[in-house]
């Protein structure tokens, strides 16, 4: 084996600067754009091995993130790159994960795969993993807005909201409150992002959550209570985020949707998301 795959319980920022540079090479050779998540590279607790590095000749030429948000799942996205493909070293990335999480009691791994890699669909098949769903990356783009009521309005989510935000996740996403408590506890105090009550007859029927990294905004675990659903609520609620990160200067907003949520997809579109790539989500039980 002609390559070095070293576990990594955080990275330096030189480290992190060379992932990067990986990712915009293999997006440019692929005319893809890799979900790496850079912002939580930066964020790692340092507790366990998340990220695995390939080296070769002392030269990074693949990696593996693993994002794990609850105990049940890893997350995992990576890439190796174009001139070093075929020997191997996905496999061995995905190996030295796959032993992070069986030392974790990790049981499955959920693989996000750029819809346009050629590759990546052949590979989920050779592993055996299966395919679950896929979602859109949609940016703001187009310039025209609703015009705002005062049917809902938004407010930061405080303590006293953790009950219901806890609610609205479990019935707005389907998700077992075990998982979404998890999840909740993984991702307090986290610093660049917030999350707002939507309130109508002043009562919470919803909530969104954003996260702000530099001159871009990311809106997600946005949902109305089914209660409260098909009363415009929540395309009010969407147009006074938007409204918001206008307001404070940001130059991009984005978002994810399930490519099956014909509904939500409507939502964004109608309210000038445009989609911009897709991706596909493959399970693999270890």
């Amino acid at each position: 084996m002609g390559y070095e795959i070293v576990a990594k319980k955080s990275l330096t920022a030189a480290q992190l600067a060379k992932v990067k540079q990986l990712a915009a090479i293999c997006n440019e050779h692929d005319g893809i754009a890799l979900k790496i998540n850079p912002s939580m590279l930066e964020k790692r607790t340092g507790e366990h091995a998340e990220d695995f590095l390939c080296y070769e000749d002392d030269k990074l030429v693949g990696f593996l993130g693993l994002y794990v948000f609850h105990a049940k799942e890893a997350e995992v996205s990576g890439m190796v790159h174009p001139a070093h493909r075929r020997k191997g070293m996905f496999s061995g990335l995905q190996r030295a994960a796959e032993a992070e999480c069986r030392k974790r009691g990790i049981p499955e791994l959920v693989f996000i795969v750029q819809q346009k890699a050629q590759s990546g669909a052949a590979y989920m098949q050779q592993i055996g993993a299966t395919y679950e769903f896929s979602e859109y990356w949609m940016n703001l783009e187009q310039a025209e807005r609703e015009a705002l009521t005062r049917a809902v309005r938004l407010r930061p989510a405080t303590d006293a909201d953790h009950e219901t935000l806890i609610q609205l996740n479990v019935l707005g996403f389907q998700m077992e409150e075990e998982q979404v408590r998890e999840m909740a506890e993984r991702m307090a105090n986290d610093p660049h992002t917030s999350t707002y009550m939507v309130v109508a007859e002043e009562k919470a029927v919803g909530k969104i959550s954003v996260s702000r990294e530099g001159q871009k905004a990311f809106i997600y675990g946005f949902c109305v209570h089914p209660d409260e659903q098909g009363k415009g609520y929540g395309r009010q609620a969407l147009a006074q985020t938007i409204a918001l990160l206008e307001a404070e200067g940001f130059a991009e907003i984005s978002l994810e949707v399930a490519c099956e949520n014909s509904r939500a997809l409507g939502l964004y579109e109608s309210c000038g998301f445009v989609v911009q790539s897709a991706n596909d989500y493959y399970r693999l039980k270890l």
